[in-house]
C-alpha cells in the first residue's frame, strides 16, 4: 500500500474544508535483509530482484553501531563526511533535486504529518529522506499484531533535512556499496593512510534502471489510478521504450559520466538537448491583401527515454501569437496548446482533463490558425516549460486553505507556493516575417 499512500502525500486536496489524508492500512517495513547475503552479480533477473529486495528496505534500516576501527569521518552518514574524499561527486549532488528532496514543499507538508500522523510521514519520507537515522519515530508492530511507533533516539534532524544524501544509496549496516570501478579509472585515487571506510562492496546493479525504480515508479496494484494509469509511471515508460532496447538505463542520461547530478525537467539546456522544436509558417495572402495564416509547431521526443513530461506535476505550453511593427503581440491573436498530463483531485476522486504527453520517438503537433489581418507584421513562435505547474496552480492553493497547519508548516508551503511560480523557462524562441 505504500504506493497508494506516496500518491495523497503529494497530492491530496480539501474535503469538507479541511485537510484530509484518505486513510488506508499501514505498510510496516520488512526486516532488513544484509545486502552482503545477496548475489552481487548480475548473472540473472532474479539476482537482480533479489538484491533490490534487500537493498531497498522502506525506511532504509537503522546502521547500527559502526565498527570499532571507524573513525568519526567513516562513521559518519553525512554527505559533507562523504565530500571530505569524494570532492566532486558531493559538489554536483549539492546542486541536485535530490539534496532538495526535503525542501519547503514536502517538509511543509510532513511537519504537521510527523505531529498529528507519524506513519503517513514516515511512507512520504521512505522516498524523500529514506534512512532511518533522518526519521523522527521508528514503527514497529505490538505482541497483539497493531501498529505503533516510538521515538527515534537515532534521528538526526540535519541528515533529515538534506533529503536523499548519499548513504540513502551507497550505505548499509555501515558498510559501502557502489558499481564496479569505471574503465578510465586508474591507480588508487587518494593517498595511503586516508580512511576508507573498510572499501566499497561492488556490483553492476547500480547501473540497472532497475535500482532507481522503486522511488520513480507506482505499481498499478497499489496506486492510485487515473483512467487506468498510475501517477508515476516513468519506470514503466522507460521500459517500454526503444532506449531501454537498446540497452540505455536511466544512469546513462541522468548520471552520464557518473556524474551525481540527475539532471531533468528542472534544468533548460538538458530539455533543449533532448527535445527538438520546429515550426511552418503559411500565408494565405494574395495579390497584396492580406490572407489567413496557418502555422504548426512540432514538439518532438528526440532524446527523452520515456514520455516528455513525465508524472503529472510539469506542463509545456506551445504557443504562438501575431505581432505589428514594433514586435508587441496583437491583442486576441495569443494561442497555446499544452503538452502533458491533466489530472486533478476533485469532489473526492481523481479526474483526468486531458494527456498529450509524447512517447519516446514521437511527436506532439500544435496547430495555429488566424483570419486575416493587415496590422500583422510577424509571427512568434515559443515554447515554455513549467517543471512545477501542478503545485503551483493547484496543489500548494489548496494546501493552504487548511485550518489546522502550524504556522511553521504554512510558511514553508507558501514559500514552496512562491518558488514553483519561477521555476519555468523558454526552450524555443522564433521570429517568423510575414512577407
Amino acid at each position: 500500500m505504500r504506493r497508494w499512500k506516496r500518491s495523497l502525500f503529494l497530492f491530496g486536496t480539501l474535503l469538507g474544508g479541511a485537510l484530509l489524508f484518505l486513510l488506508i492500512r499501514l505498510f510496516l517495513p520488512s526486516p532488513f535483509t544484509d545486502p552482503r547475503q545477496l548475489p552481487s552479480g548480475p548473472s540473472s533477473n532474479q539476482d537482480l530482484e533479489s538484491f533490490l529486495k534487500g537493498y531497498w528496505q522502506t525506511p532504509i534500516a537503522l546502521q547500527g553501531p559502526p565498527p570499532p576501527s571507524y573513525s568519526k569521518l567513516e562513521a559518519s552518514l553525512s554527505p559533507e563526511a562523504c565530500g571530505s574524499c569524494h570532492a566532486q561527486q558531493h559538489a554536483d549532488w549539492k546542486e541536485s533535486l535530490h539534496s532538495r528532496a526535503m525542501g519547503p514543499g514536502p517538509w511543509g507538508q510532513i511537519i504537521d504529518l510527523t505531529r498529528n500522523s507519524p506513519e503517513e510521514a514516515v511512507q512520504c519520507m521512505t522516498c524523500h529522506a529514506p534512512l532511518s537515522e533522518q526519521i523522527p519515530v521508528l514503527l514497529k508492530t505490538t505482541k497483539s499484531g497493531d501498529p505503533a511507533q516510538e521515538n527515534n533516539p537515532h534521528f538526526d534532524p540535519k541528515l533529515q533535512s538534506q533529503g536523499i544524501v548519499c548513504a540513502a544509496c551507497h550505505v548499509r549496516n555501515n558498510e559501502r556499496f557502489g558499481p564496479p570501478k569505471a574503465e578510465s579509472t586508474t591507480g588508487a585515487p587518494y593517498p595511503p593512510g586516508t580512511p576508507n571506510h573498510g572499501g566499497v562492496q561492488r556490483t553492476s546493479h547500480f547501473e540497472r534502471a532497475e535500482f532507481c525504480r522503486d522511488c520513480h515508479q507506482f505499481d498499478p496494484e497499489n496506486s492510485v489510478l487515473v483512467n487506468g494509469k498510475p501517477l508515476e509511471y516513468t519506470y514503466r515508460e522507460w521500459q517500454t521504450s526503444t532506449w531501454a532496447k537498446d540497452g540505455a538505463a536511466c544512469q546513462d542520461c541522468h548520471m552520464s559520466n557518473r556524474r551525481h547530478l540527475w539532471k531533468g525537467i528542472h534544468d533548460q539546456e538538458w530539455v533543449k538537448g533532448a527535445v527538438r522544436v520546429e515550426s511552418q509558417l503559411k500565408n494565405n495572402a494574395a495579390a497584396g491583401a492580406p490572407g489567413s495564416l496557418d502555422a504548426t509547431v512540432d514538439v518532438v521526443n528526440a532524446a527523452v527515454g520515456h514520455r516528455f513530461p513525465t508524472y503529472i506535476t510539469p506542463k509545456v505550453f506551445v504557443r504562438a501569437a501575431l505581432l505589428d511593427d514594433r514586435d508587441q503581440i496583437l491583442p486576441g491573436t495569443q494561442q497555446e496548446r499544452i503538452i502533458g498530463w491533466d489530472a486533478r483531485f476533485e469532489a473526492g476522486e481523481w479526474k483526468e482533463y486531458f494527456d498529450t504527453r509524447i512517447s519516446p520517438g514521437e511527436k506532439f503537433q500544435a496547430i495555429f490558425k488566424w483570419p486575416p489581418t493587415a496590422r500583422a507584421r510577424k509571427l512568434r513562435a515559443w515554447v515554455e516549460v513549467h517543471p512545477d505547474h501542478f503545485y503551483h496552480v493547484y496543489f500548494y492553493p489548496a494546501y493552504l486553505q487548511g485550518e489546522n497547519l502550524s504556522p511553521e508548516g504554512r510558511n514553508l508551503i507558501e514559500k514552496a507556493l512562491k518558488d514553483s511560480g519561477n521555476s519555468y523557462y523558454v526552450i524555443f524562441n522564433e521570429l517568423i516575417p510575414l512577407n
